[in-house]
């Protein structure tokens, strides 16, 4: 962890705090739009749940909630020191909590946008193949990460010591972000190409405006990710502990905001289309990537598909 000074936990935990409120509003309603049927003021339960989404949502908030709390309590601690006896234990525990939970919400949530870009490709494993090799270097890096914090002691420092852990450039958690970077990018840009190619062969339709609106969700929806994580990555390169601080408290509650807004979003705009046109039929056709057969755009909360004679979901 950082060297920094209480005030500046202080303000650190405190933009947290702001940010992490955020989250909780959108969460709320991300989970509303995920059980509930959009009736009114007539609260009626979704026959239909996705349960993947709805379990890496909630897995999601568990994390969070478990680092603002050990975030809190190590500011508090570091208002009020406790003295170092023979008895305080060697081993940082709560720092690699809050490392960890922060690394997995990050792997939980790059492991959804590969499963989008995979579905919305027709289930083709050679699209994949980048980012899940990447996201697997996320894994190896994040366990090694927790390793390294467990062996760090006073035993074995001189034989495995980070360099720079304090402050500057993290061993581990520099290519852990780099990783995600590059994932993010590579398949977030991927997915909007795949849209737009379909968006461009169906110029003049109806169904145009559609594509606009999902490209804008997820280019929006993903800028803000990409953002903080890219802060997060370049933040370790810079010899300043206050500035690593805060950004590490602030990056979970944006990944989990970023996570909420895409289904939020797109779940919105579904029931809207549906209370305008009632009567029509939900799903609108478009020639897909293939030169045979069609292809019906449907907006609902969790992913994309991309088959001929199949259905495009978010």
């Amino acid at each position: 962890m950082a060297n920094t000074s209480p005030e500046q936990n202080v303000l650190a935990i405190f933009v947290e705090a702001i940010l992490y409120g955020l989250y909780l509003a959108t969460l709320l309603h991300c989970l509303r739009w995920m059980l509930y049927e959009n009736e009114g003021w007539k609260i009626k339960r979704r026959i239909s749940i996705q349960w993947t989404m709805l379990i890496s949502t909630v897995a999601i908030f568990v994390f969070s909630f478990v680092n603002v709390i050990l975030h809190l309590k190590s500011t508090i601690e570091s208002i009020n020191p406790k003295p170092v006896t023979p008895s305080t234990p060697k081993v940082d525990w709560e720092a690699i909590v809050i490392c960890a939970t922060t690394n997995v919400s990050a792997l939980i949530a790059d492991f959804i946008l590969i499963y989008r870009c995979w579905v919305v490709y027709g289930r083709s494993r050679r699209v994949i193949i980048l980012p899940i090799i990447l996201w697997f270097g996320g894994l190896v890096c994040a366990i090694l990460q927790g390793y390294w914090q467990i062996v760090q002691t006073e035993v074995v420092i001189h034989a495995w010591e980070p360099a720079s852990m304090k402050v500057g450039l993290g061993t581990l958690l520099t290519p852990f972000w780099g990783s995600t970077v590059a994932l993010n990018l590579y398949t977030t840009s991927m997915i909007v190409y795949r849209i737009w190619t379909a968006a461009h062969k169906n110029t003049g339709t109806d169904s145009l405006r559609e594509f606009k609106s999902i490209i804008r969700v997820v280019i929006e929806s993903g800028v803000l990710y990409l953002a903080i994580i890219i802060a997060h990555f370049v933040v370790w390169f810079t010899p300043n502990a206050f500035a690593i601080v805060m950004v590490s408290n602030i990056n979970l509650p944006i990944i989990g905001t970023a996570f909420n807004l895409i289904l939020i979003r797109t779940s919105k705009r579904r029931a809207d289309r549906l209370n305008k046109s009632p009567d029509l039929e939900s799903d609108m056709q478009f020639n897909a990537a293939r030169p045979v057969g069609s292809m019906k755009l449907t907006i609902e909360q969790t992913m994309y598909r991309s088959t001929t004679d199949s259905t495009v979901t978010i």
